[in-house]
């Protein structure tokens, strides 16, 4: 590009940044933000149904495991994105003075079309989908649950879910940890050294059906550790989670 080229460029676009965008550009923030929000629920609602059909209809409690919720509830926001942003031009274009007003803008500007916009938007939004789609299918196949007679573990790798019976318990190891937040522990390990944290995500709805875990594990030979519940974040947990987690769950 010659120098006398480049200086028509630059002076376009410094024409093109003077240019005095329409009003109802503003109007296009909420409808993408309206559109991405959507998406994302959309999706991450799809892949949240595709993982309660794999809990057993038995169980008393189940979740992800906090790898799988972190790819199924993050990994949707990438295609998200692009998708909202086709949403809120189409919104936007169906506004009969917002088109008339923005058709004129393109055509002052030189901008690309709305077409041409929404076009570019699929491609980007095809790209981020192809990758991010597959990690929440990963993250909405990790998962455990626990029934009266047995827990289901399934890693995020794996067609099939594991069952273990109560049995196969070999310890469980109380404790919590502090950082930007607390969080507190209930690890069950298993035989074959398969690690489930029934408080990784509720420790509320694991309070809520300890007795059951207790009549589970009655009768059961296991191990106990609660040494990793010290510190400041033992001190300060709720009474019924301190009396849980100081404490083996059968005598």
């Amino acid at each position: 590009m010659s120098s006398l080229d480049k200086s028509g460029y630059v002076d376009q676009a410094r024409q093109r940044a003077r240019q005095k965008k329409s009003a109802w550009n503003l109007l296009a923030v909420p409808f993408c933000i309206l559109g991405v929000g959507g998406a994302w629920i959309g999706i991450a609602f799809f892949f949240e149904t595709y993982r309660r059909h794999l809990f057993p209809s038995d169980c008393f409690l189940a979740s992800g495991t906090r790898l799988g919720n972190v790819l199924m509830f993050v990994a949707p926001l990438f295609p998200s994105l692009p998708i909202g942003m086709i949403v809120g031009n189409f919104l936007l274009w169906l506004i009969p003075p917002a088109k008339a007003a923005l058709e004129r803008e393109v055509l002052a500007s030189r901008s690309p079309s709305f077409r041409s916009t929404q076009v570019a938007l699929a491609k980007f939004g095809a790209v981020l989908a192809a990758v991010a789609l597959p990690l929440c299918l990963l993250g909405a196949n990790s998962l455990w649950a626990i029934a009266p007679s047995r827990l289901d573990y399934r890693p995020m790798f794996a067609s099939v879910t594991r069952q273990y019976d109560w049995s196969d318990v070999a310890r469980i190891e109380a404790g919590c940890s502090s950082g930007k937040s607390v969080t507190y522990n209930f690890v069950v390990v298993l035989t074959d050294q398969t690690k489930i944290d029934l408080m990784e995500e509720s420790p509320r709805d694991f309070a809520a059906v300890y007795p059951r875990v207790q009549a589970a594990l009655r009768g059961r030979a296991y191990g106990f550790s609660n040494r990793n519940f010290v510190g400041s974040c033992a001190g300060y947990a709720p009474q019924r989670w301190r009396e849980i987690l100081s404490h083996r769950p059968t005598n």
